[in-house]
């Protein structure tokens, strides 16, 4: 709807206001976190600033008519908080029970014996049979639960020390081997004697175990450190050809911004897509930056001269490979409106690309006055939303390839540093 007594239209879209002025979009102004009385103030400002003197309650009525509803305040409603199921504990199979099989007479008697053996020797080891020859035999047990005990008591026994040793210093860990039988073990050359004290204490044990007792210690060999070889860096000479790569740069902003006088402070020239007939492209300008290992053929896509050339969308930001977003340091609308920028561009592009944002007539920011009813973006500003960008846009624990420069159109002020920052960004993707 246009506002009487202007050439200025207002229109409700689903998250922002639009202000268009002949047509051309000159404002968007967020609907998020804002009631009726903020935008209605927002926008009498933005008519002060254009030197527009507006009757009272014309906006107001404007903005009722356009279906802006009539909120004081807006209060945020709280997330719910997720409701997690906690899965239900698996019911626990009952254990099969041992079936106890019956014994034959044979069996019972002999249980017994051993029973009443066990009751009148409590000294005898639990080893020992119930036969008057002390063997064993398998009938002297009743499952193999008990042979098994048997036979860690029979070990226990055999390995009992009869006699006390004077304690030893102990000195490195030894490795002990038992063996039964007549093998020949043959001692390596790191091997080292045993001492006298040892030699008796082996002899002991052999009488009275029957065991042979082989001790061993394994003497490190002392081996030279190896030096790990430094990574050898590749230089590129400054006269060596490089490579030439190409690069799809979008240069995204407000209208108003200076985008073209940066380009041309740049000396980004329009590219030739027609050797022959001299013939330039519409949209694309083109400049080669010489890199650290490349020379990059940086092709920068204008969105305003891609709309006048009926351009279709998709064709503009598929396989963008560095995005260039500007705003004007002296109008903060266009600093707004970075968000918006971003996500326009994210539309086609899977994975976000190196960013540039870049903070344009610093000329103009001493210069504005309070009419605007605005205040210029300081520096600090700048570099904190792309500080903040990059650490949103990164992933386990980087930032994102995120650079932030302040230029002055007027001035030619790190203009030419803006195009060749994109160019090596670029190449640290390669």
């Amino acid at each position: 709807m246009i506002v009487p007594g202007t050439t200025i239209s207002l229109t409700l879209l689903p998250t922002y206001v639009e202000v268009r002025d002949k047509g051309v979009i000159k404002k968007k102004i967020p609907l998020k976190s804002r009631s009726f009385d903020d935008i209605d103030l927002e926008l009498q400002k933005y008519f002060r600033y254009l030197g527009k003197r507006l009757a009272p309650g014309v906006l107001e009525n404007v903005l009722t008519q356009i279906g802006l509803p009539k909120a004081r305040r807006v209060i945020p409603e709280p997330e719910p908080e997720p409701i997690i199921e906690t899965p239900p504990e698996p019911e626990q199979e009952p254990k099969p029970q041992k079936k106890e099989i019956p014994l034959s007479k044979k069996e019972k008697k002999q249980k017994d014996k051993v029973k009443e053996v066990t009751k009148k020797e409590p000294e005898v080891s639990r080893a020992m049979s119930g036969h008057e020859s002390g063997i064993i035999t398998a009938d002297d047990f009743d499952d193999i639960a008990d042979a098994l005990q048997a036979v860690e008591a029979l070990s226990d026994s055999f390995m009992a020390p009869s006699t006390k040793e004077p304690e030893i210093e102990k000195e490195k860990p030894k490795i002990s081997i038992s063996l039964e039988g007549e093998e020949e073990i043959i001692a390596s050359g790191t091997t080292y004697a045993r001492t006298g004290i040892e030699i008796a204490k082996t002899q002991i044990e052999e009488a009275d175990t029957g065991i042979i007792e082989l001790i061993a210690e394994t003497i490190e060999e002392d081996k030279e450190p190896v030096e790990e070889e430094e990574p050898i860096t590749k230089v590129t000479p400054s006269h060596q050809i490089k490579p030439l790569v190409e690069c799809k740069a979008l240069l995204l902003g407000e209208t108003g911004v200076g985008k073209r006088t940066l380009k041309a402070k740049a000396g980004i020239e329009p590219l030739i897509i027609n050797e022959e007939t001299g013939e330039v492209s519409p949209y694309i300008y083109g400049k080669i930056i010489d890199g650290a290992n490349h020379r990059i053929q940086l092709n920068i896509w204008s969105f305003d001269l891609a709309v006048q050339a009926k351009l279709p969308r998709q064709k503009f930001y598929d396989d963008a490979q560095v995005l260039v977003i500007v705003y004007a340091a002296s109008d903060r609308w266009s600093f707004e409106s970075l968000d918006f920028w971003l996500r326009e561009s994210s539309i086609t592009c899977e994975v976000t690309p190196p960013i540039v944002i870049v903070g344009n007539k610093i000329d103009l920011r001493p210069e504005t006055g309070d009419d605007s009813g605005e205040d210029p973006v300081s520096y600090n500003e700048g570099f904190q939303y792309a500080e903040e960008l990059a650490k949103r846009l990164g992933c386990d624990g980087k930032l994102h390839p995120v650079a932030f420069i302040e230029t002055s159109s007027l001035s030619g002020e790190k203009t030419e540093e803006v195009f060749m920052t994109a160019a090596n960004l670029y190449e640290n993707t390669l």
